[in-house]
């Protein structure tokens, strides 16, 4: 039982997936902060933009 409680083979691992977790909700609170501002930019550029109207040659 005491071999068994000081093996750390495993400890790597899970410390690695504790930061990526970590770094992912991280991303996520950041995207929900920024969603409003992008939403905005966006609608923005979206209303700026004038429509383009294709003309086919009739040859």
């Amino acid at each position: 039982m005491y071999k068994f409680l000081r093996d750390d083979q495993g400890t790597a691992a899970i410390e690695y997936s504790l930061f990526v977790s970590l770094i992912g909700m991280m991303i996520v609170v950041a995207l929900q902060a920024l969603g409003a501002n992008l939403l905005d930019a966006f609608s923005s550029v979206s209303s700026g933009l004038t429509p383009v109207q294709i003309i086919e040659d009739s040859r």
